[in-house]
């Protein structure tokens, strides 16, 4: 945020926790966790913010608010049971239902993420259970709503435990993370990203990758997503931003989609553009939608002559083009460990 607007972490600590003041600072932080990495003190400015938002009201949550209240309601209903299944893998696919549900102007085919992600696990020989959780509880835990997520994640912890598995496999970089950090599981997880190098595709292509901040600075998985792009015969033409300084989408937990946060979009599509690369990939079906929504933007300043889409679904995409050009290829052993 501070790139497009007047922001300082340290006024924000002190306003709280010297001075006793309320400050919007802590909402209108992107928690894109780059502050911390240039700070010399190593200060945990991320767990700072999320709880200086526990049980309080936030400013602004976009789209009206639909995906928070979605969320809240999901939180107080009883989940499914799992059904019975011998694979100890699991995938979760996130929100996309949701997300296909009520962002039509983006024009993204969010359900595409879920097909091509089984598609391309049953390439390489990977069953999983398909897990009818609830939300992770992302956005509510950084909204400051924990008791919605207490909820959630308490209904999720049961389904995982009857579910038998010992390995959850999920597309969704906010996911990842949420599941990782937030959830004691006692189990693996794993992005999808960290599989895909074994495809063995032969993709003559030049694509742009934006690291989404969850997946990236939140935990450190940079090159798991290039390599398996690159193991694929992909060339991935870095931005000048990327890794651990690479820009924000500029919409975090569905909050702050305003000026500020489109002009941190603008000038990332600015930089893919820059690459020369025709198609952005990206892992977080929020970035997604966000870059997809600033390309589609009816009387838009500028117009971006660019894909964006997803890691799983571009691999799946050239998947089935070489299914078309060569025929079915043999059944794959299945992976003895991920």
């Amino acid at each position: 945020m501070r790139r497009v607007s007047k922001t300082s972490p340290r006024s924000s600590i002190y306003n709280a926790n010297v001075y006793g003041l309320d400050t919007k600072d802590i909402w209108t932080c992107l928690t894109c966790g780059l502050c911390p990495i240039g700070c010399p003190q190593q200060v945990d400015f991320l767990s700072f913010i999320r709880e200086e938002r526990a049980g309080k009201e936030p400013l602004e949550v976009a789209h009206l608010g639909v995906f928070t209240e979605f969320a809240e309601l999901s939180s107080k209903l009883d989940g499914v049971k799992p059904e019975k299944s011998d694979s100890k893998y699991g995938y979760f696919p996130g929100c996309v239902d949701q997300l296909g549900l009520f962002l039509h102007d983006v024009k993204t085919d969010f359900g595409e993420i879920t097909t091509s992600s089984l598609k391309l696990l049953d390439k390489l020989g990977i069953k999983p259970q398909i897990m009818n959780m609830k939300c992770c509880g992302h956005d509510v835990l950084w909204q400051g709503k924990k008791d919605v997520f207490d909820r959630l994640k308490k209904l999720n912890l049961k389904y995982i435990k009857e579910s038998g598995i010992d390995t959850l496999i999920t597309s969704c970089a906010e996911c990842y993370r949420t599941f990782s950090k937030d959830y004691d599981m006692g189990i693996k997880v794993v992005h999808t990203s960290e599989l895909l190098d074994k495809l063995g595709l032969k993709i003559n292509a030049d694509v742009t990758y934006h690291d989404s901040c969850r997946l990236g600075r939140h935990m450190g998985l940079y090159d798991a997503p290039r390599k398996a792009l690159t193991a694929n015969g992909v060339t991935v033409k870095e931005m000048e931003h990327s890794k651990e300084n690479a820009l924000c989408c500029g919409v975090s937990n569905f909050m702050n989609c305003n000026e500020q946060t489109k002009a941190l979009r603008i000038a990332r599509m600015n930089e893919a553009e820059a690459t020369g690369a025709k198609t952005l990939i990206t892992t977080c079906s929020k970035c997604l939608a966000h870059f997809n929504c600033l390309k589609n933007e009816k009387d838009a300043v500028k117009k971006y002559d660019m894909d964006v889409v997803d890691l799983t679904v571009y691999l799946a995409r050239k998947l089935d083009e070489n299914v078309k050009k060569e025929g079915p290829a043999l059944d794959s052993s299945k992976m003895e460990n991920i």
